[in-house]
């Protein structure tokens, strides 16, 4: 296979956005890691506002986007027009501090297993808000996939953890991890609806 200077030259800024990529989610787990487990101050308190923190760091990565796809529309032609990315940008900003919030209520197997059906919004607000039409197959793999999930979570579940599924507030927690799978899906879907439209079509 014989590379010319254009495909060498996509290749490298492919391995460096997937190295750049990377590089930021393991400091990213590290930092949340090291700031939700140490204790402050003299009482020896956790940080309990994670979810804050999170929508703080969305609202910042919804700037910095915002300014990188202004300086590469600048610099570049085609592409998508920057105001197609605002409610992907919006709902991803809002969804994930939800599923913090909800940690609040739930637990963490409890929220894993609501999460196991996450493709099962992705597909529902495709095909409302974009009209997106999925094969049979499709439809099949993803319940497969999401039962899968749910048996093999059980199975390896506690009956002590299991029986923490229940919280008293639990209908706010799966309420918060719902609204958290609906923005999860509407991103999604608008993202395929953005690279089919404007990526796909364009080469």
């Amino acid at each position: 296979m014989e590379f010319h200077g254009g495909g060498i030259r996509r290749v490298l800024v492919l391995a460096v956005c997937v190295a750049g990529i990377w590089s930021a989610y393991i400091y990213q787990g590290f930092l949340q890691e090291t700031v939700s487990t140490k204790r402050y101050g003299a009482d020896k308190n956790r940080f309990e506002h994670l979810a804050f923190l999170n929508l703080a760091q969305n609202v910042v990565c919804l700037i910095w986007s915002f300014i990188m796809i202004k300086l590469w529309s600048s610099s570049s032609s085609g592409g998508a027009p920057w105001w197609s990315y605002w409610s992907a940008g919006i709902t991803n900003t809002i969804g994930p501090a939800m599923g913090i919030e909800a940690l609040k209520y739930i637990s963490y197997p409890a929220q894993v297993l609501a999460k196991s059906s996450k493709m099962i919004p992705v597909m529902l607000m495709g095909t409302i808000v974009y009209g997106i039409r999925y094969t049979l197959p499709e439809y099949v793999c993803s319940f497969l996939v999401a039962g899968g999930v749910s048996i093999f979570a059980l199975s390896k579940t506690s009956s002590k953890t299991i029986s923490k599924l229940a919280h008293p507030n639990a209908s706010l927690g799966y309420g918060l991890c719902f609204l958290n799978l609906a923005f999860d899906g509407f991103t999604n879907a608008t993202q395929d609806s953005i690279t089919g439209r404007y990526f796909f079509l364009s080469k």
